[in-house]
């Protein structure tokens, strides 16, 4: 059996598999074999267009879910940033969220939303234009979803705004979205528990943050009340250097360290050679990683420390 015939994208459900002759018996030694897997109730993927990530295991059921309830629902909140390849922070990837259509004139809406383990059917938004809600690729049998700017919001509205900061900063620099975008679908979710701070955030969202690192760090440097400047550049000692962040009004720059970035000793010798020029050039270095994000009192001594530092 060739198993490139099954599905869009290697994603299948149990009719499309019985549609080219594979009964149940079939599918079960597919199963058993590890050649296919299991993704949710009915639906199945070939075991190769699995990514082996929590992200990618989400992005094809997330599929899967889709194309179950096409024409009912369409694929939206986190799960919809996920199919469009943008960043998350902080979501629950063991579910998978749609959001419904919205019924004809006259037929009977849901009130509430519909949850089973692994899935959250929203009710109806109002005002969701249905001819705008984007595919997640040019197949037409892949999973429909809400327009990236409502998933940005409705992300916010379950998991808060760091989430839908750290994918709104990521849509606007790969031009997904514009602030523009952002404010009307504040508005059309307006009323939804939870969209006050997501309202009050996303004002901030910034195409120069380049890393979910660096959008929560401009997040807690401004919940902080300093007043972080992203990607600024400088020069010190006849060289052009940029730094994550400058708190304005000062002359102290604050850098983000995510993963490991070093691992080669040349890239931390002239990571070490940078910032000795800097200093040399009369500026103060903060330098944040993961975990100092979580203690917002640490950073505020630190910041506020450096500030007093470059005054002296």
């Amino acid at each position: 059996m060739r198993l490139d015939l099954l599905g869009a994208d290697g994603v299948f459900s149990a009719a499309d598999a019985a549609a080219l002759g594979l009964d149940g018996h079939a599918l079960g030694r597919l199963l058993r074999s590890g050649e296919c897997v299991r993704l949710t109730r009915g639906w199945y993927a070939v075991a190769s267009a699995v990514p082996h990530t929590p992200e990618g295991r989400h992005v094809v059921t997330a599929m899967a879910l889709g194309r179950a309830n096409a024409g009912r629902a369409v694929v939206s909140h986190h799960s919809a940033l996920l199919l469009h390849g943008l960043p998350t922070y902080a979501v629950d990837l063991d579910t998978v969220h749609l959001t419904s259509l919205p019924r004809p004139c006259g037929a009977r809406v849901a009130n509430a939303s519909s949850r089973r383990r692994g899935l959250v059917i929203h009710r109806p938004a109002q005002g969701l234009d249905v001819s705008s809600a984007a595919e997640a690729g040019s197949d037409p049998s892949l999973a429909r979803t809400v327009p990236v700017a409502w998933a940005v919001v409705q992300t916010g509205l379950v998991h808060g705004p760091e989430s839908a900061l750290v994918a709104a900063d990521a849509a606007l620099a790969r031009g997904r979205v514009t602030a523009v975008d952002l404010a009307r679908a504040v508005d059309r979710l307006a009323g939804h528990p939870g969209l006050a701070p997501v309202r009050a955030a996303l004002p901030a969202a910034d195409g120069r943050h380049e890393s979910p690192g660096e959008t929560r760090t401009a997040y807690l440097l401004r919940a902080l009340g300093f007043e972080p400047e992203p990607q600024v550049e400088l020069v010190a000692e006849g060289r052009r250097y940029r730094a994550d962040f400058r708190i304005r009004g000062t002359r102290v720059l604050v850098e983000f360290d995510g993963a490991v970035k070093y691992a080669d000793p040349r890239a931390l010798f002239q990571e070490k050679q940078r910032e000795d020029a800097l200093r040399r050039a009369g500026w103060v270095v903060v330098r944040l990683v993961w975990a100092d994000l979580a203690d917002a009192a640490e950073v505020r001594r630190r910041v506020r420390r450096a500030i007093g530092q470059a005054a002296a």
